[in-house]
């Protein structure tokens, strides 16, 4: 899973075509969350930024099953559609069908803001690392077992947590170098509206911003042995990763299931589109007493019955709060080695974010 996969791609490249709607075909694997996540996450009224860029008029998501039907109804399924589509001479079929969508909204102008807290460095005080965490989550929404309020405990109340937590440790240090940034942004879950509105009109100049340091979940079971990178293999940002977790005893490796496009699905990726190198890193893999089948059936849990879902709350006997602390020191050693040196991380040379930071440099 690329960008290309996210569903907030197919809308816009559907727009930019002249489509006069688009219906996406859900498919749990590849989206790693099943259609209940569809159901609480992208029913009832959406916020959208207010732009000229294109739109479609009608967007909508349908099972594998009703998808089946429709195909059937057009006479087209006995062939599998999904594999001829990865061949890259596929075109457009049309399925012969007609439809006629009638749609009633009510449009409404609305602000959600984002908040930015700043730490002036001393030597360096125009030169800036950004912390990013969302604050959003559904609010009220479907009821599941009678439990209206979606908390967003772990996704992502334990990132902002953190993120506080990070910025009160640098208040009590000796003052940074460069400046600090704490930005919590808002409307992550709609499509990364709140830092793509950052990332649009930034308030610290981006060729400026040495690198962003997103946090977006730190919940675990208790300390853990791995240091997990989604997007690994991107930046210079990976050796720093490196280093701190070499000094809590710690090993680094990739995101364990790429396939899932996590490096596209929270607010790092809009500063990456910038040219702004970012790091998204957090023990995901092996926890130092329980290992890693224990932390697998956890994760697997998580995704399955809590992901998006009112059950996402506070437990006591699942957040181990040890476990998060000890993310959140390693993201404050990595933000703090930044912000003392006058050294700015680099893209690697086959990143294709690699090209918007030189950009911005000239």
């Amino acid at each position: 899973m690329t960008y290309y996969g996210r569903w907030t791609y197919k809308y816009e490249e559907a727009a930019r075509q002249g489509a006069a709607g688009l219906l996406i075909i859900h498919d749990t694997k590849p989206a790693s969350y099943g259609w209940n996540v569809v159901q609480s996450s992208w029913s009832g009224s959406k916020l959208s930024l207010l732009s000229d860029a294109p739109k479609i008029d009608v967007r909508g998501w349908i099972t594998q099953e009703a998808t089946e039907k429709i195909f059937e109804a057009a006479g087209m399924g006995d062939k599998n559609y999904k594999e001829m589509a990865m061949n890259k001479d596929f075109k457009p079929v049309s399925l012969g069908l007609n439809v006629s969508v009638s749609i009633q909204n009510k449009v409404k102008k609305d602000v959600s803001k984002n908040v930015v807290a700043l730490l002036p460095g001393t030597n360096r005080k125009d030169e800036y690392i950004i912390y990013s965490a969302h604050w959003d989550h559904l609010g009220i929404g479907r009821p599941v077992d009678g439990d209206s309020i979606y908390n967003g405990a772990v996704d992502n109340a334990s990132g902002i947590a953190g993120m506080l937590a990070i910025a009160e440790a640098f208040t009590k240090d000796k003052k940074p170098e460069r400046s600090v940034v704490f930005l919590a942004v808002t409307a992550e879950e709609q499509g990364l509206l709140g830092s793509e509105y950052y990332a649009s009109n930034p308030i610290y100049p981006p060729e400026k911003t040495v690198a962003n340091i997103n946090i977006d979940a730190l919940s675990s079971p208790g300390p853990m042995k791995d240091l997990t990178v989604t997007g690994y293999g991107q930046s210079e940002l990976d050796e720093y990763a490196k280093d701190a977790a070499d000094k809590q005893g710690r090993y680094i490796i990739p995101d364990p299931v790429p396939e899932k496009g996590y490096f596209f699905r929270s607010d790092h990726f809009s500063f990456a589109k910038i040219g702004i190198p970012a790091l998204y890193a957090s023990g995901a893999y092996e926890d130092f007493d329980h290992g890693k089948d224990f932390v697998k059936k956890r994760n697997e849990d998580y995704e399955q019955n809590k992901y998006h879902q009112p059950s996402d709350e506070y437990d006591a006997d699942t957040f181990v709060l040890s476990g998060m602390q000890f993310d959140a020191q390693l993201l404050y050693t990595i933000g703090k080695r930044l912000s003392n040196e006058d050294y700015f991380p680099k893209w690697y040379d086959d990143s294709e974010f690699k090209a918007a930071r030189q950009q911005g440099k000239n």
